[in-house]
């Protein structure tokens, strides 16, 4: 490994099982929001809930895009060497797609959202954000919440909810979402309905 590189997963088989539980725990439980089960070192351009999800989620199969505020030689190097993923710069050939929210979201409406008869060919979008929380910004609905759940994303923009209203109406098909901030991550499927409060 080259003197500048970070790190992967220092126990591999078990943390990759460890973030891959997580990441399966939040998209089943919309809303809910997982703590980070590891530490883990992040290169420029991701926060180490990104990393970590990029680490077990990601092979040299699942071509990823990096939003020009995610990329950076750091981080596309950390990815190629320990994911061995092709890095895309059009985010409609992304299996994964790396974004911050004050981007511009108009790449959103070029993600795959996979047809009638591959609904699972879709991309899925991982935020990184500043925080997580279980204020009632967002009032939750749907496929695994029992009644109603309430999250709260910092700085996530009226774009979003635009997008997103739009987003679920394509279902089956459509766009899954990651929210990662530094140490959390909680996940909006594409079956989740949102109510703005």
């Amino acid at each position: 490994m080259a003197p500048d590189l970070l790190p992967g997963f220092e126990h591999d088989a078990f943390q990759s099982n460890a973030v891959f539980r997580t990441v399966l725990d939040a998209m089943s439980r919309p809303g809910n929001i997982y703590n980070l089960p590891i530490s883990i070192a992040a290169p420029d351009g991701l926060n180490e809930t990104a990393t970590a999800f990029a680490l077990a989620m990601i092979d040299m199969d699942t071509p990823v895009w990096l939003s020009p505020a995610c990329i950076s030689g750091a981080a596309i190097t950390h990815l190629k060497f320990h994911c061995g993923c092709p890095i895309v710069d059009d985010a409609a050939k992304a299996d994964f797609a790396f974004a911050r929210l004050d981007d511009d979201l108009s790449f959103l409406s070029r993600l795959a959202v996979g047809n009638a008869e591959y609904p699972d060919q879709s991309a899925t979008v991982v935020f990184m954000v500043d925080a997580i929380s279980d204020h009632p910004d967002m009032i939750l609905t749907g496929p695994g919440i029992k009644e109603t759940h309430m999250l709260s994303v910092a700085g996530l923009p009226a774009a979003f909810h635009t997008w997103r209203r739009e987003n679920t109406t394509l279902f089956p098909c459509g766009v899954d979402v990651i929210f990662a901030s530094p140490h959390q991550i909680a996940a909006l499927p594409r079956t989740t309905r949102i109510e703005v409060k």
